[in-house]
């Protein structure tokens, strides 16, 4: 209260009592305007002048209130949506109990045709019902379709349905640092995509000077340091640290001293090549400086060696990208423009050539474009390629078309090391446990009876057939192998006085499992061909959507063929469909609890920085108000003592 004083009444001149009268009032007056403004506004400060460091303090509670307003929001229509999605989901998952009893019921040994055009109804009720579910729409935006929003995931295709959304999952920040997932996919809730075929083969791209170092020993990179180079007597490090692609590498080694002689790098289809630019041998020892491991990195680190010139390094197992060429691959060796095959799919066969096109990314972009409802991609790691099916209830295979582009890029479904248990969908090839499972019927009448316990792969199908005891005589032996074209077996034999057969040894079912003979055929015969007899099997690889269309798609097409024994299959699908869209549920469920977790927090926090705000930048009225009423009296006593010095005479100053 120091402040607050009225004019000094000592002796002065008459205007310098009038100065500081005036500016006593003017000051009063002021201090009273600032306080009638706090007790209006509620605010301490009008501008951020007044007090920096507070009104520092109240403008970031301030952006953090904003920002906690708007994550209340984002996770105020995560959970609206989540709860739309529970919804649609607690239907679909209501049908799909209706079909599991239908398949129950369908089971029977005999339907009559009325039963048959009931059920076959119902399921394509139940087809249409849940693709109208899976393209529901909320808020204008498609629920399932991923990050592909404004368009319907799910299409009815004569017998199939596609699948055109993503599997992205649209995360909304619910927190700094913190995301939350706003959806569930259709491939997560509906199983819309099938199981990936990767490849088997290393795509092994060759490295260039041009390869970043981020990308080499398989994505992990090189860590960052300095080398050192010794002959022996003269030690020379090179800061590398800097170095973004193998070419900064090289250039800063080419040209070094070490002692007399120049250092020199070349690059090799897979590592660095580090000697001296004579050509001749000697000590050159590279190791790291400090504790650095780039040199152990770029694979030349030899202190564990002789240490002489020249230095091979190791293979640096670079990533491909999608930027990487064709010709890289395979170490260098590459792909043959030109080279091509197939991908089959719902009975239509489509071509994927290389024709015209120079990187992995038009390799895949030319997949996709192939007219196969298939997605196409790198897998993580940057070794492999993989596809997968969008189609529900037609199988996908990849094959042939007379090169042998597919078993190169290891994506043949039918291949020499394809595991037999993958074959018809995982089910395997059904041999018997003991005991012989084919029986061949040779061009002059004789059988020859094979055994297939214990074969892992399809090699050792054909090696079982090929190297059997009684199969050498070239007039009647029986040769083995992978069609040309497309995928299967092809049995053939020099023609004969009748044409060769297969069929299953009783109690096998091996014949069929390897596409050898139809399921709907005791035995398959050969066909004269180039005097040749020759059977050609049936592909029996590849992969189907594993999801609830692909379930009532094989369900209803059991009804129709009369086969009940796959209502099994179909009965055994539906639960895995039905237990999908639970743990779907159950996983919506547990979001919207987490989001009901995180708006309890943020309320909690939201008031903590109210009180912060209010802290720094709110006036407390009741100071302010006393304030004010001592400002007035000061003010008024001002006022007085001014009118009291206008009365003075020359007598007040005797």
């Amino acid at each position: 209260m120091a402040s607050f004083y009225p004019v000094g009444s000592s002796r002065a001149t008459t205007q310098a009592s009038i100065t500081n009268m005036m500016y006593q009032i003017n000051h009063d007056q002021l201090a009273i305007q600032d306080l009638q403004t706090q007790i209006s506004t509620g605010r301490r400060l009008a501008t951020p002048s007044q007090d920096p460091a507070a009104a520092i303090r109240g403008l970031a509670a301030q952006r953090q209130l904003e920002y906690k307003a708007q994550i209340d929001d984002n996770l105020s229509s995560a959970d609206t949506i989540l709860s739309a999605t529970e919804s649609t989901l607690s239907q679909s998952q209501s049908i799909l109990n209706e079909m599991r009893g239908v398949a129950v019921a369908a089971s029977g040994n005999t339907l009559s045709a009325e039963e048959k055009d009931a059920f076959i109804a119902q399921i394509n009720s139940a087809i249409s019902k849940l693709t109208e579910l899976g393209n529901s729409k909320f808020r204008d935006q498609y629920i399932f379709a991923g990050s592909d929003l404004l368009s319907p995931p799910l299409q009815r295709v004569g017998d199939s349905v596609r699948f055109s959304g993503n599997a992205d999952g649209l995360r909304t920040i619910s927190d700094y640092a913190s995301t939350i997932s706003a959806n569930v996919t259709a491939a997560d809730a509906f199983g819309v995509t099938s199981s990936k075929v990767v490849s088997t083969v290393d795509l092994n791209p060759a490295l260039t000077s041009d390869t970043p170092l981020s990308l080499l020993n398989r994505g992990d990179g090189i860590r960052g340091g300095a080398i050192s180079f010794s002959n022996g007597v003269t030690s020379v490090a090179i800061d590398l640290a800097d170095a973004h692609n193998l070419s900064d590498v090289m250039e800063k080694i080419n040209g070094t001293q070490v002692g007399s002689r120049t250092l020199t790098a070349t690059l090799s289809a897979q590592g660095l090549n580090i000697g001296y630019q004579d050509g001749l041998g000697g000590l050159l020892r590279i190791d790291e400086v400090g504790s650095g491991n780039m040199a152990a990195d770029l694979g030349i680190n030899n202190t564990a060696t002789a240490g002489s010139s020249p230095v091979t390094g190791k293979d640096l197992d670079p990533m491909v990208t999608k930027t990487t060429r064709l010709s890289q691959l395979f170490a260098g060796t590459g792909i043959t423009i030109g080279d091509s095959f197939q991908i089959k799919q719902g009975g239509k066969t489509y071509g994927v050539t290389t024709n015209n096109i120079s990187t992995v990314e038009d390799l895949i972009n030319r997949i996709q474009s192939s007219g196969a409802q298939v997605q196409a991609s790198l897998d993580p790691t940057g070794r492999f390629l993989q596809l997968q099916s969008t189609e529900s209830g037609t199988a996908m295979s990849i094959g042939e078309t007379g090169a042998n582009l597919a078993s190169r890029l290891g994506l043949r479904t039918f291949d020499l090391s394809t595991p037999v248990t993958q074959l018809n969908f995982g089910q395997g090839i059904y041999p018997k446990d003991q005991g012989d499972d084919l029986v061949f019927m040779r061009s002059d009448g004789s059988e020859m009876k094979v055994n297939l316990d214990g074969v892992q792969t399809v090699q050792d199908v054909l090696n079982r057939i090929n190297n059997h005891v009684d199969n050498f005589n070239p007039a009647l032996r029986i040769t083995a192998s992978l069609a040309n074209a497309g995928n299967g077996l092809t049995l053939s034999a020099q023609s004969g006085t009748q044409p060769i057969a297969v069929k299953n040894a009783g109690g096998s079912q091996a014949a069929w499992g390897l596409g050898l003979v139809p399921q709907s055929a005791e035995s398959a015969t050969g066909v004269a061909s180039g005097g040749l007899s020759i059977i050609s099997g049936a592909d029996v690889s590849g992969v189907e959507v594993e999801g609830v269309f692909t379930s009532l798609i094989r369900m209803r097409q059991s009804i129709e063929s009369g086969q009940n024994l796959d209502m099994g299959r179909v009965t055994a699908s539906l639960d895995q469909d039905v237990q999908r869209m639970s743990l779907s549920r159950g996983l919506i469920g547990t979001r919207q609890q987490s989001i009901e977790q995180v708006r309890d927090l943020s309320a909690e926090q939201q008031l903590q920085l109210k009180q912060i705000e209010s802290d720094q930048l709110d006036a407390d009225l009741a100071s302010v108000i006393s304030d004010m009423t001592a400002r007035q009296a000061a003010l008024q006593a001002s006022l007085q003592l001014m009118g009291n010095m206008g009365k003075l005479t020359l007598f007040n100053y005797i």
